[in-house]
């Protein structure tokens, strides 16, 4: 058994499909709907926290690697092109450098970052079947078509290191070499890729041409039970997003930057706002050291 598969059976992934899903979008919601150094640096925590315990250190390192960057080019990308503030720091050739501007994309750059950590925990609890489930009844095309997207990128991202690793034990390694060696290497790669990707999409078709797909009404079956467990953890979920909602409609959730920054709201509403959307954070986190302490003892 892989260490992706054990993850997947434990945590929230032993909740129902509607519950995960539910969960994700309240917390991927609340991480792109909040402008709050306060909530963005909760959601990037907890994001960076969940994806530790879930997706194991490989796991946690390559979003770290497609996430992190991105989020220091918002960071430091923002004061560059915007100049608004009161507080002046310094000159950047010619350009004037703002505490305020610097903030804001320090803050952009966390929620980003805090949504690819959430994404790629999705994609360990929230698999294609789980997805189909909740919406092939609804929109089977659609659906099908959005989990077979979901999955293909983490899949095209693991072809493209085989291909490289591949490629390096033929003496054809793209990191190294000048750089029109490198751009050939690139390109070979990227060739390749793309000729497996086109060979695989036509083997799909004709595999559910073969199985009678579109042919008739799809019927379905699921292995899924809507428990009392679920239930509860469901209806914490939603009281969560109702404090949400009513932080958004408060103002709680977005911090004024321009043209100074104004303090954070500190009032008891105000705190107990912070205090939900700390405990979503925290949810999965709980009941995945829960399972491994629950695994551990068991063993």
């Amino acid at each position: 058994m892989t260490a992706m598969k054990k993850y997947n059976e434990t945590g929230l992934a032993r909740y129902h499909p509607l519950v995960s899903f539910c969960y994700f979008t309240a917390v991927l919601g609340g991480t792109l709907l909040f402008i709050h150094p306060l909530f963005a640096g909760i959601s990037l925590l907890c994001a960076v926290t969940y994806a530790c315990l879930l997706n194991g250190k490989n796991g946690a390192k390559l979003s770290l690697l497609m996430g992190l960057p991105m989020a220091l080019l918002i960071a430091a990308g923002n004061p560059l092109f915007n100049h608004r503030g009161a507080t002046f720091l310094f000159y950047l050739r010619d350009n004037p450098v703002t505490l305020e501007a610097l903030a804001y994309g320090a803050v952009m750059g966390a929620m980003l970052f805090a949504s690819v950590m959430w994404f790629s925990c999705y994609n360990v609890v929230v698999t294609s079947d789980k997805f189909l489930y909740i919406f092939g009844r609804i929109f089977p095309t659609g659906a099908l078509i959005a989990s077979m997207t979901l999955k293909l990128i983490p899949q095209l991202l693991q072809r493209v290191k085989l291909i490289a690793d591949t490629q390096r034990t033929l003496g054809l390694d793209w990191k190294s070499g000048s750089l029109i060696r490198r751009i050939r290497s690139g390109a070979r790669i990227l060739s390749i890729l793309v000729g497996w990707a086109l060979e695989e999409a036509v083997v799909t078709a004709d595999s559910m041409n073969a199985r009678g797909y579109g042919s008739h009404r799809r019927s379905n079956f699921s292995v899924f039970i809507f428990s009392k467990r679920d239930r509860g953890l469901l209806l914490c979920i939603l009281g969560m997003m109702l404090c949400e909602a009513a932080a958004y409609l408060r103002g709680t959730g977005t911090l004024i930057f321009y043209p100074t920054i104004l303090p954070m709201a500190s009032g008891i509403p105000d705190l107990l706002f912070y205090a939900a959307f700390l405990a979503l954070g925290l949810v999965p986190i709980i009941l995945q050291i829960r399972e491994n302490r629950r695994w551990n003892f068991l063993k």
